[in-house]
């Protein structure tokens, strides 16, 4: 009877290849219309949000929408402060070789640099540079032998392995929605002039089939009071969310890793029970970029051999990953800082907003060191009769270390980054004292690698080997032996050499003694 192996099927995603390229915007912008010309730039807020995905001639085609707010200063006009918005197509044609429709594509944008020159003051340039990455993963199928069958006298090896393999991807978008009120002693709302919307104190957790989303919308909005053209007011609110996304065949067992971003929104003045305008009725789309993985432990079979065959084994070596590291690190970040001494004092701050990048990533020996950077933007009441606020801009680095043990420098990691707070505090008319918490979301993959069996043919055996083995022998354990290599040289049983040297069920070590019949039963030799 010939042998045959059974085999099981494990799905795994593996990545295939990743790009990281530059992209520029340079375009022109002109002041609408119904604004008035431009005196001063405060502050800009640009993002990009991707669009679309597409793939062919082994190029990623990624689209997406350069959305930019700018708040400026006017020309000879009653208003404080006024905004403007543009947006922008954008797309990008990423060479990637090999890849296919069926392959799991992610892509994100990160604006890298961002400069606006006016250059009349009905007219602006507005230059980018932004960061484009495209990550691509294959789907593969690993078959892993887990029993032989077709002779009787068969001996077999097996080993654990434990996969770490993606159970779910997936997008999804979800929407928060509230009507917020302000505080009585405000005044009410003419005018939205200018708002930040962040999240903040991000919780996920995995759930049967589902997955929960828990957080908080920060919302900073500056708006121009009823109460007359100069009155320029602030108010902030947070905006707590709860939400189940379902996610077919998850559990609190496994692991995830889950981006959100928000990707729109829209805020409105409405009026309250009174008919006064004192509400806000703010609309906010997410985007939930979500990765599952679960591990998954399997007794492969390792090795054959046969008491009355030569077992001829063919192998092919196959990679997997397993689950090193998963952990949510904070950084701290404190600064005082000093505003140059062209920018005009403070009298009073009305929030401060930022963003976080990652310059850099080194690995060290079970660990890694992130180095990066937060921009930080504070926003307060300038001393300034022409300009009643000013936004300063400034730069906090900040590193952190990350535990890690076993990392090695080709392991598969993501880290990524967020601002969990940000608190700042005059100190002086000149100084402030900003203090920043960066939240960094880790997850950490292991290669590995296993000789997994794929073939097995069976021959008669070598008597005139079998007749060249002494029928009982006194051995001595060499380095690295187990009872198994052992019994596969003597053409024996690992069980045999237990019950004859009287060993229990561990292996053996360097200098043991053993004593080895060989077994030939059946055999006409």
């Amino acid at each position: 009877m010939s042998l045959e192996l059974e085999q099981r099927n494990i799905t795994l995603i593996k990545p295939k290849g990743n790009r990281m390229l530059q992209m520029t915007i340079d375009e022109d912008m002109n002041v609408p219309d119904i604004k008035p010309d431009i005196d001063k730039i405060l502050q800009n807020h640009c993002v990009v949000n991707i669009t679309g995905i597409d793939v062919y001639d082994s190029k990623v085609m990624v689209k997406g929408d350069f959305h930019c707010k700018i708040l400026y200063v006017p020309l000879n006009d009653s208003k404080p402060v006024h905004n403007m918005m543009n947006l922008i197509p954008i797309e990008e044609a990423v060479n990637m070789d090999g890849v296919a429709k069926g392959d799991h594509i992610k892509a994100e944008y990160a604006v890298e640099e961002m400069k606006i020159t006016p250059i009349n003051t009905r007219k602006i340039n507005m230059k980018a540079i932004i960061q484009v990455k495209v990550m691509v993963d294959e789907k593969k199928d690993m078959y892993v032998p887990i029993d032989v069958c077709g002779e009787k006298d068969i001996q077999s090896k097996w080993d654990d392995i434990t996969v770490c393999k993606l159970l779910a991807s997936k997008k999804e978008n979800y929407k928060i929605k509230d009507e917020l009120a302000i505080p009585s002693s405000k005044p009410n709302i003419t005018e939205i002039l200018w708002y930040d919307r962040s999240i903040k104190n991000k919780e996920i957790r995995l759930l049967d089939d589902k997955v929960n989303v828990k957080g908080t919308i920060a919302l900073a909005t500056l708006y121009l009071g009823e109460t007359g053209e100069n009155s320029l007011e602030f108010v902030e609110h947070e905006i707590p969310f709860n939400g189940v996304i379902e996610c077919h065949g998850v559990n609190e067992d496994m692991y995830s890793d889950i981006d959100i971003k928000i990707v729109e929104d829209k805020i409105q003045i409405r009026p309250d029970l009174d008919g006064e305008e004192r509400v806000l009725s703010v609309d906010v789309m997410t985007s939930l970029d979500i990765k599952v993985y679960s591990e998954e432990k399997s007794n492969i079979l390792t090795d054959v051999y046969s008491l009355s065959g030569d077992v001829q084994i063919n192998k092919e070596l196959v990679e997997y990953e397993t689950l090193l590291c998963k952990n949510q690190s904070q950084c701290k970040i404190k600064e005082s800082i000093e505003l140059a001494s062209h920018d005009p004092d403070m009298m009073q701050i009305y929030y401060a907003t930022g963003d976080v990048n990652v310059d850099n990533i080194d690995v060290y020996e079970d660990k890694v060191e992130v180095e990066g950077v937060v921009f930080c933007n504070i926003i307060y009441v300038a001393a300034d009769d022409n300009s009643p606020i000013n936004v300063y801009s400034t730069m906090l680095p900040f590193n952190q270390v990350i535990d890690a043990e076993g990392i090695k420098k080709d392991s598969n990691m993501s880290i990524r980054p967020s601002i969990n707070y940000m608190n700042c505090s005059m100190l002086g008319e000149k100084e402030v004292e900003v203090k920043c918490g960066v939240s960094l979301d880790t997850i950490i993959f292991d290669k590995q690698e296993v000789n997994v069996i794929n073939g097995l043919a069976e021959e008669p055996l070598d008597l005139k080997k079998i007749q060249g083995i002494p029928s009982v022998v006194g051995y001595i354990v060499k380095d690295n032996e187990s009872l198994w290599d052992i019994a596969k040289n003597y053409y024996t049983k690992v069980d045999d050499i237990r019950q004859i040297n009287n060993l229990d069920a561990g292996d053996v070590k360097r200098g043991d003694k053993l004593i080895i019949v060989k077994n030939i039963d059946g055999l006409e030799i």
